[in-house]
């Protein structure tokens, strides 16, 4: 069975409408595969649901830390959100939607490329993030509201509501929305979305992987909760996801490596522990016996290699001209 899928095969609109919602309408996630004719469901661990994500995200703090953290360990300085701001002219830019805003990162790049006029919606199911989504919106010059019903609040929202609308490294837990996000942007709109590639952590997930199935709390077929995530919209299969409600798309790769040495580990460490409930939610595993397990495997990798690098490569796609499919809500 050929891993490939989404990346290579031409899918038409109902059947990626299909495909964007069969995840939510069974037991379980579902990730795609295909061979050369035919495109397979896999059912794999349960997705994340909004408490495991919450779990994850409401420490305001320390996710602003595990931002800042990447920032530093990053072999590629360039800011992807002001990479994928500059490919294009939001001046005339009124009204805008940052979708699972968080503390408004991708908002706060917007500064100055807006309309002097425009005003910015943020929508997020953690409602800790308020206030700093409020600052963020400030510090780029705009006034700002926030949502904390979470992105299911656009099904609501009038046709042609939105000239751009914003979304980092959030598509993936809710990537049945892009139907609606095609409705709700303006016809001459914009709609720019951040993922991550699928080799994205995959040292840290190899390393997680041959540590539980070492002590048998893994199943060899079994998917980690960040493997499921990964694969819901991803570089490799985004553009499929997108293409039947963007007539216009540009993709754009992001190459970059989180690089620590080895008296860095423990921000590894710290970083791991952040992402852990995504890595370890469902395998039984508890979060601190496996993190000094992996610790041990960490160590031996330094006496190795002398550094430990994890793959963070992302993708920046900006799609333009929405369709809107008939008969959608």
């Amino acid at each position: 069975m050929n891993n490939t899928c989404l990346s290579s095969l031409h899918y038409d609109r109902r059947s990626v409408s299909l495909l964007l919602t069969a995840g939510r309408r069974i037991s379980g996630s579902c990730a795609l595969t295909s061979t050369k004719h035919r495109c397979y469901f896999l059912i794999m661990a349960d997705f994340p649901d909004k408490k495991k994500i919450r779990q994850v995200f409401r420490n305001v703090q320390k996710h602003r830390q595990i931002e800042a953290l990447i920032r530093q360990f990053s072999s590629n300085k360039e800011d992807i959100r002001l990479m994928a701001l500059d490919q294009v002219d939001l001046s005339s830019c009124r009204n805008v939607l940052e979708m699972g805003c968080a503390f408004g990162a991708f908002t706060e790049a917007l500064r100055g490329r807006l309309h002097p006029e425009a005003t910015i919606t943020g929508m997020d199911i953690i409602a800790e993030y308020e206030p700093f989504f409020l600052e963020a919106c400030k510090r780029a010059g705009y006034p700002g509201t926030f949502s904390s019903s979470g992105v299911g609040a656009i099904k609501k929202c009038p046709d042609a509501s939105f000239d751009l609308i914003i979304c980092s490294f959030a598509l993936y837990f809710f990537v049945e929305m892009i139907p609606d996000i095609a409705r709700v942007l303006k016809k001459d709109g914009t709609f720019i979305t951040i993922t991550h590639d699928q080799c994205n952590m995959h040292e840290l997930i190899d390393l997680t992987r041959r540590t539980l199935e070492e002590y048998q709390m893994l199943a060899s077929h079994q998917f980690l909760p960040v493997e499921v995530i990964l694969k819901q919209f991803s570089a490799q299969n985004g553009e499929a996801l997108l293409r039947p409600y963007f007539s216009g798309i540009q993709k754009l790769d992001f190459k970059n490596s989180l690089v620590f040495q080895p008296w860095e580990i423990y921000f590894f460490i710290d970083y791991y522990q952040f992402k852990s409930p995504f890595f370890l939610s469902g395998t039984g595993a508890h979060k601190k016996t496996i993190v000094n397990k992996l610790m041990n495997k960490l160590q031996d990798t330094v006496t190795e290699s002398k550094v430990i690098t994890m793959c963070k490569d992302d993708a920046i796609f900006i799609c333009t001209n929405p369709e809107t499919p008939k008969g959608s809500a």
